[in-house]
């Protein structure tokens, strides 16, 4: 196990859970990819630029990387294992609402510089998210059902992802 996804919608934690699957196993690289996507000022790169990059990550041989549905029909063909985040939906909308306060005017580190956390534009975003779980969440099982994926875990609570972590950080090449 040497290329994990780790996925769901956003306010899941992914990018806590990558990090802390980095350092369960530092020689596998961790990469976010909304740091792929974005510039600054919460603005997307050009398509075909987010896509190159993305493929350039997964070209190689060992990789931790984070990120909702839109990565998974480039990088699922690449990965031999798949961490999905996705919890209760009150937990959820906690953590969306508390997100923006924790890193108030900071970049989350797993952000490009120059995309900083308001509360008034994180609860705009958070709330299209809220209303689109279902289409996001089938996006997700859709994928991973048509995927050959040998080690898929479907987290949705602590427990569930203690023993993902636990299991993947004992995996050796």
């Amino acid at each position: 196990m040497q290329r994990l996804i780790v996925t769901g919608i956003n306010g899941v934690g992914k990018s806590h859970v990558a990090a802390r699957l980095g350092r369960a196993r530092a020689e596998v690289p961790v990469t976010s990819f909304d740091a792929i996507k974005l510039t600054n000022g919460w603005q997307q790169r050009p398509r075909s630029e987010i896509d190159a990059d993305l493929a350039r990550a997964i070209d190689a041989d060992a990789w931790i990387l984070e990120g909702g549905p839109s990565l998974l029909p480039l990088a699922l063909a690449k990965a031999d294992s798949v961490l999905w985040l996705d919890p209760p939906e009150l937990v959820r909308a906690w953590r969306l609402v508390a997100r923006p306060w924790r890193n108030l005017g900071r970049t989350r580190p797993e952000l490009p510089p120059g995309n900083t956390d308001w509360p008034l534009e994180q609860y705009r975003f958070a709330m299209r998210s809220l209303r689109n779980r279902s289409k996001l969440r089938n996006r997700i099982a859709a994928a991973l059902a048509d995927a050959d994926i040998p080690h898929v875990w479907h987290c949705r609570y602590q427990r569930d992802i203690d023993a993902a972590v636990g299991a993947w950080s004992r995996a050796v090449g």
